[in-house]
């Protein structure tokens, strides 16, 4: 999955500039502090470190789990905060010194985008008596009660808590393990794990662009185990060489780029205290991937699958006496299936399946807005839940007793609210309707309390906790130090299809100046960058008060806005976003005088880096200087899941590769060109840049590089706010901000 820009946190340590443009003089290299908002930024990844996060009421509804680092820091704590008496004890400390990790956990980590240290990860059990607590592979089991610590021995990988807290399943040496919490017993479930069969562990498909990091599942009765054995021996082998660490031994990572084979899967149901696999059959050549797994109480094991080509989808149930597979749901999409959005809420992934076999619920964007259904028991469409011009975000709980569900949604494209839906009735009640985004989590079977990790339009970002009528009860404790930083961001609309845009101006802007325009872009499919939260625009108020007006845009491929609208870049990844970012900065230059349109320059990171590439070589009427991070240049190098879903396979579609393809028009760079990219990157293979670079040295074209130490996530602060302060530095010579 492609990341968003530099609002992600970066990793490690700056090497050096490789090659210097000569629109920078002597004195603009030599060292300086960077402007202290770019500071400030790094220091507190903007003002996110010391915010509670990954919280969690516990079943009783007493108390709330969460993590949370210092204010400078990203060693992760776990808390546990009384809800009555509003008191906070530390259940888990990070141990000191560094961690040492596997490959295997440092790779399962870079999936999941786990930037922080320390207790990164922690489970609860159903009566919430028990918690696991992850650090590093060293596991402990905690008493919520009173704090009793049990260290459990080994080194463990994706460990997974039973529902009743007596038994741990994880991964160790590539197979599969159940470890008795009480007697500390082990028993091994799988054989023959190795460097290319894995046993409990998510594929790389999975992880990478499904977003299922799990490889293993429990049942509800804590009994039995469904698990992933992916088998990558036919998988591409690519190797990552640390040029900072010459004596050490390259990386060897299987990585499926497009076009190429994918890992071959299959799952098993095998008893916890373990037995022969039961294997699980369906077309495995037809149904490659494997997207969801619903295991809840009073329900069936469910599983969502789809083609490769990503436009068919499948649900079937699975019983798991027999193996054997029941087809409940199938729908297909000519461009490409969108799996349940529950990611870009807290919420509980589809189905949900009803007390007294009333049915399923479901999820589809079968047209302009996401929808809420419930199906019979038998897989027909019902009703429609959410009434037309209320968009489906995220199924966040369902009251079996009072017969209601409680869902996320959107009543435009800037915010979204949470509402209370009644099955019986279909009445929808508003809920929780504070301007700005809501990230709402409820615990399975716990309707009295439910976290509101929200991101408001005022630009706080708070971690609530509200009781059954929304009230909030609580306001977790948080150390985070919000950056000095007033955000003066303008939402609008532009251009011929009122593009969501927002404009960022700086501190002392005066409307009778012109001043040059930078879009902060990522333009690609899957993010949204638009919202009503002053707090995702801390880094483009840092740029603008350089003397910029900063502009972000939403154009065609990206998601919130219909199904038409997103699926429009199908087969070509450039042509239709490169326009509509154009057509959308030329609308708001007429609209407002202040912006000069004759010193524009672009940047952005991953596909954002990606699309200034392109905007600064194609388009050099427009954008006069660009600064790329991390481009995936040639998407034919980068994997199949994400790529094959919006192009299809080069083998299919060679000229949209062609089209997509940032060398097919390197050869006509006329613009100030710098290129970001970290050397050890697994998710955008370097290859790319130097790809790249290369086709500019052959065309005779002068372009600037920044190499960066390890991969494509460098959450160093100081590392962070150099790389901001080298980006400015690098649109100031072009740009000449104050003129």
């Amino acid at each position: 999955m492609l990341l968003l820009s530099l609002r992600l946190p970066l990793r490690r340590t700056l090497l050096a500039c490789a090659i210097l443009s000569p629109l920078l003089s002597a004195g603009t290299l030599q060292a300086a502090e960077p402007p202290a908002c770019m500071v400030d930024l790094a220091k507190t990844r903007n003002g996110a470190l010391g915010l509670p996060n990954h919280a969690e009421v516990t079943p009783d509804g007493h108390s709330v789990l969460f993590l949370r680092s210092g204010p400078f820091d990203t060693h992760l704590h776990l808390y546990r905060y009384d809800l009555p008496d509003h008191s906070l004890h530390e259940l888990a400390a990070p141990a000191s010194g560094p961690e040492h990790l596997s490959v295997e956990e440092k790779a399962r980590r870079e999936r999941a985008r786990q930037i922080m240290s320390g207790i990164t990860d922690y489970q609860m059990s159903e009566d919430g008596g028990t918690v696991l607590a992850s650090q590093g592979g060293q596991l402990e089991r905690i008493a919520t009660d009173d704090g009793r610590v049990t260290p459990i021995e080994g080194q463990w990988i994706a460990p997974r808590l039973s529902p009743d807290g007596l038994t741990l399943a994880a991964v160790r040496d590539n197979d599969l393990y159940s470890v008795d919490l009480v007697s500390g017993h082990e028993t091994r479930l799988t054989t023959g794990g190795s460097d290319t069969l894995t046993h409990g562990l998510a594929e790389f498909a999975a992880a990478e662009e499904l977003e299922r990091a799990d490889g293993a599942w429990w049942s509800p009765d804590s009994k039995t185990i469904l698990f992933e054995e992916a088998d990558n021996s036919d998988v591409e082998k690519h190797y990552i060489t640390n040029p900072e660490a010459p004596q050490a031994e390259p990386v060897a990572f299987r990585y499926p780029r497009a076009g190429t084979n994918n890992a071959k899967t299959r799952f098993g149901l095998v008893d916890a205290k373990g037995g022969p696999v039961r294997w699980i059959s369906w077309d495995q050549e037809a149904w490659p991937y494997l997207g969801r797994v619903v295991w809840r109480k009073n329900g069936p094991l469910a599983v969502v699958l789809l083609n490769r080509a990503q436009t068919q989808e499948q649900l079937l149930t699975i019983d798991p006496a027999t193996s054997a597979t029941h087809l409940l749901l199938a729908q297909s999409d000519p461009a490409w299936i969108e799996l349940d959005p529950r990611a870009a809420s807290g919420g509980h992934s589809l189905p949900v399946f009803l007390a007294n076999n009333a049915g399923f619920l479901w999820a589809a964007d079968r047209g302009k807005d996401w929808q809420l259904e419930l199906h019979t028991p038998d897989g027909k469409l019902q009703r429609v839940l959410t009434p037309p011009g209320l968009s489906y975000v995220a199924f966040d709980d369902y009251d079996a007793e009072h017969n209601t569900i409680t869902v996320t949604v959107r009543s435009n494209r800037l915010d979204n609210e949470v509402v209370h839906i009644d099955l019986a009735t279909g009445a929808v009640t508003p809920f929780v309707t504070e301007r700005g985004l809501h990230n709402v989590h409820v615990t399975n079977g716990t309707h009295t309390a439910m976290v509101d990790t929200f991101a408001s339009a005022a630009g706080k970002r708070q971690t609530l906790v509200r009781n059954e009528n929304g009230h909030v009860i609580a306001t977790l404790p948080s150390v985070a130090q919000p950056p000095k930083l007033p955000v003066h961001v303008e939402f609008t609309t532009a251009g011929p299809r009122e593009f969501d845009a927002a404009i960022i101006r700086p501190e002392n802007f005066s409307a009778s100046k012109r001043y040059p325009v930078v879009l902060s872009v990522y333009a690609g499919p899957g993010s949204k960058m638009v919202h009503d939260t002053p707090t995702s625009y801390l880094d483009d108020q840092c740029l603008a008060n350089q003397g910029y007006i900063v502009v972000t845009l939403d154009g065609r491929g990206t998601p919130g806005r219909d199904h038409d609208f997103e699926r429009a870049i199908k087969g070509n990844l450039i042509d239709l976003p490169l326009q509509d970012q154009i057509d959308g900065l030329q609308a708001l230059g007429k609209r407002h005088h202040e912006m000069d349109l004759s010193r524009v320059g672009v940047h952005g990171w991953s596909f954002g880096g990606y699309f200034t590439a392109m905007a600064t070589i194609r388009r050099p009427d427009v954008f006069k200087v660009g600064v790329a991070g991390a481009p995936p240049v040639d998407f034919a190098d980068y994997d199949t899941a994400y790529t094959e879903r919006y192009l299809g396979t080069p083998q299919d579609n060679p000229e949209g590769y062609r089209k997509s393809n940032v060398l097919t028009y390197a050869d006509t760079l006329k613009q100030p060109l710098l290129l970001m990219h970290g050397i050890t990157d697994d998710n955008v293979y370097f290859e790319n840049t130097m790809k790249l670079t290369q086709a500019l040295l052959h065309a005779g074209k002068p372009y600037d590089l920044l190499l960066l130490p390890g991969t494509h996530m460098l959450p160093d602060p100081v590392i962070r706010a150099r790389v901001a302060e080298r980006r400015a530095q690098f649109l100031n010579a072009v740009l000449q901000p104050g003129k």
